[in-house]
């Protein structure tokens, strides 16, 4: 399979992906800041996959930092609601 091939795939599933989040989310009436944030590892995290695939070594380490990076801003995102989460909660006690 040819490079063409791999990054249509790819965006193709992303843009599935994305809709099904979109679809998912809308459903609790967020404004599109929230659902910006979910998606932006998604995307992020598709185009490092998608630039692992060439064959340039900057580009591909490129795609290894959008990658982890996505990966990063998941965790931190997650560790930044169970803190504010639990100051909130003791502040209210």
């Amino acid at each position: 399979m040819d490079y063409f091939a791999q990054i249509v795939i790819e965006f193709f599933v992303l843009i599935v992906f994305s809709s099904v989040l979109l679809k998912f989310l809308m459903k609790f009436k967020l404004r599109k800041f929230f659902v910006a944030i979910f998606l932006l590892p998604l995307v992020l995290f598709v185009i490092g996959f998608s630039l692992r695939f060439v064959n340039d070594k900057i580009l591909v380490d490129t795609g290894f930092f959008l990658t982890d990076f996505s990966f990063l801003f998941v965790y931190l995102l997650t560790a930044l609601a169970l803190i504010l989460g639990q100051l909130k909660y003791w502040k209210v006690k």
